[in-house]
């Protein structure tokens, strides 16, 4: 006999595995329409346009893959011309990751993207329509809570740290797309 907390745990994983189902998929389409070769790489450009000069082995320890694959992928994004890496004066083993131009300028590319290419964004608009947007940021407060409870705070909430940086880059994103416009508008 199965005891009163199985099922609903059992049930839990299996929300969870098709939310990342859906998370996995869409993540690589946006790879492959930013011409990457996988979503760890789009992982890593993520990373590091939050947290420019990050060690390749945090990179690792947040994206939860091994380092020697994060090697492989920062080389081919070297390859691209996305990052660059600086060996550390103090240490020579350890090594920093920075975006160039180009890798900001798929980072831009890419939020643009975020709104329309993951389904998670369709799912939130609908809970908030149908609960609430409090319901809505009570679940994202309960996602985190259950993420670095299983996880741990640094390995989850390094992208918070980036807010200020995305919210800046939101700002200019939709004062170039009104530029744009205008001068459209100015030449026809």
């Amino acid at each position: 006999m199965m005891g009163n907390t199985v099922l609903p745990i059992l049930d839990i994983i299996n929300h969870i595995r098709a939310i990342s189902a859906t998370n996995k998929e869409d993540l690589e389409r946006a790879a492959a329409r930013l011409q990457l070769d996988s979503s760890i790489q789009l992982n890593i450009l993520w990373i590091v346009y939050c947290n420019q000069g990050v060690r390749i082995t945090t990179i690792a320890e947040w994206t939860f893959w091994h380092t020697s694959s994060i090697v492989i992928h920062v080389k081919k994004l070297m390859e691209k011309g996305l990052v660059s890496i600086v060996k550390s004066d103090q240490d020579g083993r350890v090594v920093n990751v920075f975006l160039t131009d180009e890798g900001i300028r798929i980072m831009h590319h890419y939020f643009e993207m975020v709104p329309q290419i993951f389904q998670v964004t369709r799912a939130l608009e609908e809970m908030s329509k149908r609960y609430s947007p409090t319901v809505t940021q009570l679940f994202m407060e309960l996602l985190n809570f259950l993420a670095v409870e299983l996880q741990g705070e640094d390995k989850v909430n390094w992208s918070k740290e980036s807010e200020y940086k995305i919210t800046t880059l939101e700002v200019e994103v939709k004062r170039i797309k009104e530029h744009a416009s205008e001068v459209q508008l100015n030449t026809t």
